[in-house]
């Protein structure tokens, strides 16, 4: 993300694998909006009975295979058989970094996750410069700082806090990422004059893409990436 952004230019990222275009958090979406031109994707991460990262969004299986399930209560071996529809099955995180050819922006659901990461990168330390993760677990977050000084990690937030640089400082992030809306160009500029980026999620029509734009964000994670890249000529 740092290296995207001294490129210059807004930074273009696919929430969830571009979830308004493709079934979310597929591969099958992760290999199309690659195609489309996307800076980065963005997944989510939940932990398996024994230990294991799957991307996926919910804590359960209800909203998307309808199974009144825990995925913190199955096995590895029982998600990876849970079809959903169309064909499509939930990607466990190895799968995904190595068929994933831009950055990943991961979201870690639960601090429950964090063994697991810092697994992952102690066995795969190339993996450090192509993920960006971010959480609204801050301590979480502070923790893979100081493991992996060079990771770029990204403080989630609700609403805007009156010292921003502040909580940024407080697990040592370099990125703040809001909800878009009510965000204006006066806050992120204060989140710039202390030298942190400000990302975005979720502007999925035209008129909130441009309003971020004209804020002066440096990345917008939406579910239609490829409204974004239009909106900034790509």
């Amino acid at each position: 993300m740092k290296s995207m952004k001294e490129s210059g230019g807004v930074v273009v990222i696919a929430h969830r694998g571009g979830s308004g275009l493709f079934m979310e958090n597929t591969m099958t979406a992760f290999r199309k909006v690659q195609e489309l031109g996307v800076d980065a994707i963005e997944v989510d991460v939940h932990l398996t009975k024994d230990g294991e990262l799957i991307v996926i969004h919910d804590p359960d299986l209800n909203r998307l295979a309808g199974i009144d399930r825990l995925v913190s209560e199955m096995t590895y071996d029982e998600v990876m058989a849970v079809e959903l529809s169309g064909g499509e099955h939930i990607p466990d995180f190895k799968s995904v970094v190595k068929e994933v050819k831009v950055p990943l922006v991961i979201e870690l659901k639960s601090p429950d996750t964090l063994e697991a990461l810092t697994r992952i990168f102690h066995d795969n330390p190339a993996y450090i410069s192509r993920c960006v993760v971010i959480s609204f677990f801050h301590e979480t977050l502070k923790a893979l700082k100081e493991a992996y000084p060079d990771l770029v990690t990204g403080a989630l937030l609700v609403g805007f806090p009156a010292d921003p640089l502040q909580v940024a400082k407080s697990c040592n992030s370099d990125i703040l990422s809001f909800h878009f809306e009510g965000l204006n160009r006066g806050y992120v500029e204060k989140c710039h004059n202390g030298g942190v980026l400000v990302s975005v999620w979720t502007p999925n029509t035209s008129e909130e893409i441009a309003g971020v734009i004209k804020a002066g964000v440096d990345s917008i994670a939406s579910d239609r990436p490829d409204l974004v890249l239009k909106a900034l000529g790509r």
